[in-house]
């Protein structure tokens, strides 16, 4: 009986972790030997898409965000699109793999847009 409470207990708990601090980041989607991205590996990616960036890129993002245009927002966004795509195709030829945690890609969580778009990286 003692065993069953402990487990519930846990589920509980990493329930109500998930629920009020959050999930996982999206890198820490990224596995290859069951260890997520890290280190010199995430380095590596992560100068990658820092080295893409345009100048009109860098003067978006140094902006505050009440002080950028619609305009501007919008374009930041597509511009963050682009960068996250050029990282996700570093850790891809890194040999790092999409396997999102369970639960992590569940169809009414906030993540599902993300899981869509990086379907492709799973194998």
């Amino acid at each position: 009986m003692k065993n069953w409470l402990l487990i519930y207990l846990i589920i509980g708990l990493v329930g109500c972790k998930a629920m009020f601090v959050g999930s996982a980041s999206v890198t820490q989607q990224w596995k290859k030997d069951g260890i997520s991205l890290q280190g010199k590996d995430f380095r590596k990616c992560y100068d990658r898409s820092e080295n893409a960036k345009t100048d009109r890129s860098k003067y978006i993002e140094n902006k505050k965000y009440s002080e950028r245009t619609p305009e501007e927002q919008n374009e930041w966004d597509l511009e963050i699109d682009r960068l996250m795509g050029i990282y996700f195709d570093c850790a891809y030829e890194l040999g790092y793999r999409f396997k999102p945690d369970l639960g992590w890609c569940w169809e009414e969580s906030l993540n599902m847009k993300r899981c869509r778009e990086l379907k492709k990286y799973r194998n």
